[in-house]
This record gives C-alpha cells, sequence and structure tokens, in this order.
C-alpha cells in the first residue's frame, strides 16, 4: 500500500470530474488530493480508512471528503478476485472548493454549500434510503454533461447539506504533509493490513521502520492519530463486523478469525469500539 498523492483531471471544459467505478482499482490504495471527494457507494462493502477513523461501509453510503485527507476503501475479497470478481456500481466526484469560481460560494444563496465545503475536513458520511432524491440525482450526474452536470452536483451538494450527516475524522486529526517519508508509513501500514489477523510485535514494526519501539509509537501517533495497538484493534473489530453481518459463522470461530487468541478479549474490545457485544450485534444484523 502506497500513500499517492493523486490529482484529477478533467477536460478543458469541466470544472469537476465524475467517474463511474465497477471495480475498485481507483480506491484500493491508501492516497490523497487536493479534490474533495463526493462519492457515492451503489454497490460494494468494505472498509474505509480515513484520518484516524476506520469504519464499515456499504452500499447506500455517501461520503464528502476534505482536500488532503488520506484515505482507502479497501474492499472485501468478493470484489477483489483477481479471477471472477464481483462488480462494484459507484459514482465518484473530485472537485476543488472553488469549482464554481473564487467568488460563487460566497454568494447569500450558496451560504450552505460554502459551509458544508468547510465541514468536510472531518469527512462525512449518510446513509441514503430507498428513496432518497440523492439516489437519483447521482445516477443522473453520471448520464448527463455541461450545464446540466453542473446543476446536478450543486443540487446534490445542497440536498446533502441538509441531511443528518456523521463526522468520521475526529477534532484532534491534524492533516499533515503528508508527500515527506511516505514510503515508512506506507509500509508499515501494508505489514499490518496482511498480517492482522495474526499477532503483531510492536518490535515488527518498528524494526520495519527503522525505529526504537517509542520512537516508532510517537510517529504512528502522529500520522494516524492512533497507536498502533489502536489500529490494529479496530481493523480486527471492522474485520469482525463483516464476518457477523454476512455469515453465520460461530462466534469464537469469528474470534479466531480476526486475529484474537481468546474469546474474552475479543468480547472486550468488540464492545469497547462498537457498543454492543459481538452476540448483541449479530442479534441486531438479524442472524440470531
Amino acid at each position: 500500500m502506497r500513500l499517492k498523492q493523486l490529482t484529477h483531471q478533467g477536460s478543458s471544459f469541466q470544472s469537476f470530474h465524475v467517474r463511474h467505478d465497477t471495480y475498485p482499482k481507483n480506491h484500493n490504495v491508501w492516497h490523497y488530493h487536493e479534490e474533495l471527494e463526493f462519492i457515492h457507494v451503489r454497490k460494494g462493502s468494505g472498509t474505509l480508512f480515513i484520518g484516524d477513523c476506520i469504519r464499515k461501509f456499504n452500499p447506500g453510503d455517501v461520503v464528502l471528503i476534505g482536500p488532503n485527507i488520506p484515505h482507502y476503501w479497501f474492499f472485501d475479497p468478493e470484489y477483489l478476485d483477481v479471477i471472477e470478481a464481483v462488480a462494484t456500481d459507484n459514482c465518484v466526484i473530485h472537485f476543488q472548493r472553488s469549482f464554481a469560481g473564487e467568488d460563487f460560494f460566497y454568494l447569500p444563496e450558496m451560504t450552505g454549500i460554502k459551509d458544508l465545503l468547510l465541514e468536510a475536513n472531518k469527512g462525512l458520511w449518510y446513509k441514503c434510503g430507498a428513496t432518497d432524491p440523492l439516489n437519483k440525482l447521482f445516477e443522473d450526474i453520471l448520464i448527463a454533461d455541461g450545464f446540466e452536470q453542473l446543476l446536478i452536483l450543486l443540487q446534490a451538494l445542497h440536498i446533502f447539506h441538509h441531511n443528518k450527516k456523521s463526522t468520521l475524522v475526529s477534532d484532534n486529526y491534524a492533516i499533515l504533509n503528508h508527500s515527506s517519508d511516505h514510503k515508512r508509513m506506507n509500509d508499515v501500514v501494508d505489514y499490518i493490513q496482511s498480517n492482522f489477523k495474526q499477532h503483531i510485535e510492536l518490535s515488527d514494526l518498528s524494526n520495519l521502520a527503522g525505529m526504537t519501539k517509542n520512537s516508532f509509537c510517537r510517529y504512528f501517533k502522529q500520522k494516524t492519530g492512533k497507536t498502533p495497538l489502536e489500529f490494529i484493534t479496530e481493523l480486527r473489530i471492522a474485520s469482525a463486523c463483516k464476518f457477523l453481518s454476512d455469515t453465520s459463522t460461530p462466534l469464537k470461530e469469528v474470534c479466531f478469525e480476526c486475529g484474537y487468541n481468546n474469546y474474552v478479549s475479543f468480547h472486550n474490545a468488540f464492545k469497547n469500539i462498537t457498543g454492543l457485544t459481538p452476540k448483541s450485534y449479530k442479534i441486531k444484523a438479524g442472524l440470531v
């Protein structure tokens, strides 16, 4: 996994970029960019890493990500299979804050959207219902062009502003200069991503980064907003939520599958992060 700065360029006739993704090749990398990202997950599921937040995503989710916030859409295995991958269906829009002109959002009528674009610095999440008008707008913007596409984007932002949203990134998270020293951080995160189901020693991570344990812990907390243990734990619990929501796998088997050697530790970590016991979560998912 490499933290990359991406630039999304449309034609000279576009002030923003709209993309229809049926495969997660453009998401399955840890990256950041100067543009805001407005995405509607129409089909697909997995784990979203954004700033210091780790959470599941599913069809119907709409997320607005501010500029230069590192994020990584880690799709579930069925969407990444080399031979028989299940197709995704996502509408992705990238735009600068000034995409409609430097002064446009200072018009009195644009105050709400201007505030929304500033709020996006914390990452915003909203769940669309089946009849939500945002569903149709994201569908329409994929087939529209020119002035009509611009109007649809403004309307979608207007509706999104008035919906009840959740903030994803904590108030304590600082957007750093991620372009420096990115290889070291990505080697560490890549190792965690590949090995979180097994026991990971702090010494393995610090050696990989070429640091002492104490220096590495400070470094990792500065970059992600979490300690290494917190990051690994949240990744394990996100994986457990996937198991509990989609399968009838016994709880103790889920425990071992997600990297825990005993059920008590798994139970306590799961409840601490989700606010529910594993069994209660499974009941809520309708599998018990």
